[in-house]
């Protein structure tokens, strides 16, 4: 009765840690590849609170779109599961969904995944930039109240979602607070370190 009991515990014990890990966010450790097939283009908008992000996708899109680390908690700005469609726009906290800060540069990964539950050949990540650590400009306006403005650089990086976000595949770059991505006019690097 008692190696029943004992052989009952541990076939609990196991499968309660198989199911804790089924549960994480695997997407920081698998190796999937970098796809530029199935989105026409990921445009970057930089902002004093949030990044917003633009996604055009070739085919009607029913996966889901999320901020790296995040699938699982499935908050609003750092998560989307659209329900059909070819248009979709994320709007990113500076603040929220692991963005990273390092000084004035704000960096986060946004993982594009077609199947709802796993990560997939096919499926691709983006790093999204926005550096507002170039000198700051005073701009006049036309009553001549003056305003500080921010100048930014913002690019966007094609890389395998469960890679270092500093490995680019193939990426775009702005001067300013916007950015779009479109997979033929992207620069080709390689492993391209930052």
């Amino acid at each position: 009765m008692r190696s029943i009991l004992l052989l009952t515990f541990l076939a609990n014990t196991k499968l309660m840690s198989n199911a804790e890990i089924w549960q994480q966010d695997l997407s920081k450790d698998m190796q999937i590849g970098t796809s530029t097939d199935g989105y026409d283009r990921v445009g970057l908008r930089c902002g004093a609170e949030r990044m917003t992000v633009e996604l055009k996708t070739t085919d009607d899109f029913s996966g889901v779109i999320y901020t790296q680390g995040n699938f699982y908690s499935r908050e609003p700005s750092c998560f989307l599961d659209p329900v059909r469609g070819r248009s979709f726009t994320m709007s990113i906290p500076l603040n929220k969904c692991d963005t990273e800060r390092n000084g004035d540069k704000y960096s986060n990964i946004v993982v594009i995944q077609h199947d709802d539950e796993l990560l997939t050949p096919g499926d691709t990540a983006f790093t999204l930039e926005c550096d507002f650590s170039r000198p700051r400009d005073l701009t006049v306006s036309a009553d001549l109240n003056g305003s500080k403005k921010r100048s930014t650089k913002s690019s966007i990086a094609l890389i395998d979602p469960g890679s270092d976000r500093r490995k680019r595949s193939t990426y775009v770059e702005s001067y300013g607070d916007e950015v779009i991505f479109v997979p033929k006019q992207a620069y080709r690097k390689a492993n391209d370190e930052l």
